[in-house]
């Protein structure tokens, strides 16, 4: 026994093999090809953050970052803001902005950030997250598609066939804002998904598509120069993509269009593309102008969620729950999260402890944000192998979480 320790002493410690970046790069494209599951085993987020964690707040932004010998080696920035699920909204922390530093990447610190990023979210009373994340990666961490990208494609000549009210166009100023809001706000009350923008926070239209891109926004006055409508366009040569679009009355509906297709017109374009909402009723009153519109669900990167805290989530739509069940009951649901009750009678239904009797279904928290999201149905998920739940725990979930459109708009992404 002494001596095979003092061969394995006089052999000095192992160095640990570097990574180069071509073999990096060959690994990435390899899981890229054949996907990541998202995480489904036990997680615990009530545990100790990472001691290098640093944390910077300018509302409404957390800036997040591993300082690790007086340098800042990895970092990402937590968007704070509130999401609307239906009528109600849940505090969502958006993922964005993740990096390490060059000179410090492929030791770990990322999945250390990201780690104790949950955990910071759990503590500090987030109930979900989101980000726009590259294949791959953020499925260890727990998150899992939730949107669909929605596009509708109108021939430019096919707008001026409707006739305009003749409302004047104007370029957004921040005296539009208020009036902005309440369009904004009013067009989009009982949505999943949307950003809840509040005047104090919210910076108006700073991007357009892409990071680094900007946005156009022309706002629609009556006669008395009142704000009646708004329409927002991403700003890049021979482009055409309106990408939100808000109005006080549907007269403004027409002026809207014809503004949409004069802008694919100057470009010398023949279509006009629309990133909107699939039940957006200013696409709704185009269709008897025709239009193709495309519906994509990808496998993974794009719009991702996780929960971050079960009941605090099912507890902030409560409401919203309560106004899709009738009667009386209660379900639980066991997740690699969190454990919960539901209960719900006269219109009222409340988020409480495990029962052991009763309705009761198991599935990853992943999957319950999908349905929150009204991304994926109960008995798909079930028939993926996904939801285990009784026949009763089925019919309650198919209930309570419908598949429903959603959309979160392209200049409030993070």
């Amino acid at each position: 026994m002494a001596r095979s320790q003092k061969r394995r002493s006089s052999a000095g410690p192992r160095r640990r093999r570097g990574v180069t970046l071509a073999r990096a790069e060959a690994r990435i494209a390899e899981l890229r090809k054949r996907g990541v599951p998202s995480r489904s085993v036990r997680e615990e987020l009530d545990g100790p953050l990472d001691p290098h964690l640093v944390v910077e707040t300018k509302l409404p932004f957390h800036r997040l970052k591993l300082v690790v010998g007086g340098e800042e080696v990895s970092g990402l920035t937590v968007v704070d803001f509130r999401q609307q699920i239906g009528s109600q909204t849940v505090r969502m922390g958006g993922i964005a902005g993740v990096g390490t530093h060059r000179d410090h990447r492929f030791r770990g610190y990322a999945r250390r950030l990201l780690d104790s990023a949950l955990r910071w979210m759990r503590r500090e009373g987030f109930a979900t997250s989101m980000l726009y994340g590259i294949p791959s990666f953020y499925p260890k961490f727990g998150y899992a598609q939730a949107f669909a990208g929605v596009e509708f494609s109108m021939a430019a000549r096919d707008t001026e066939r409707v006739r305009p009210a003749g409302f004047r166009f104007v370029k957004f100023a921040p005296a539009h804002l208020s009036a902005v809001l309440r369009m904004y706000h009013r067009n989009n009350a009982g949505r999943t998904g949307p950003t809840r923008r509040d005047r104090k926070h919210w910076r108006p239209f700073r991007k357009g598509i892409h990071f680094g891109s900007k946005a156009v926004a022309k706002v629609a006055l009556d006669a008395r120069g009142r704000p009646v409508g708004y329409i927002v366009h991403h700003d890049e040569h021979l482009r055409a993509t309106v990408i939100e679009a808000g109005w006080a009355t549907p007269r403004v509906w027409p002026d809207l269009l014809r503004a949409a297709g004069r802008l694919a017109i100057r470009q010398r374009m023949e279509y006009v593309r629309f990133i909107l909402p699939e039940d957006d009723a200013l696409m709704e009153y185009a269709k008897p102008l025709g239009y193709r519109k495309t519906t994509r669900y990808r496998a993974e990167s794009d719009a991702q969620v996780r929960m971050i805290h079960v009941a605090s989530a099912l507890s902030s739509v409560g409401g919203e729950l309560a106004s899709r069940i009738a009667g009386r009951g209660g379900l639980t649901l066991r997740t690699n999260l969190d454990d919960v009750s539901l209960s719900w009678s006269g219109g009222d239904l409340r988020v409480g402890p495990p029962k052991r009797v009763g309705p009761q279904g198991r599935l990853p928290q992943w999957a319950l944000a999908q349905l929150l999201y009204g991304y994926r149905s109960a008995e798909a998920l079930r028939a993926a192998g996904v939801l285990r739940a009784s026949p009763a725990a089925e019919e309650v979930l198919a209930e309570l979480f419908p598949l429903r459109p959603h959309f979160h708009y392209p200049v409030d992404q993070f």
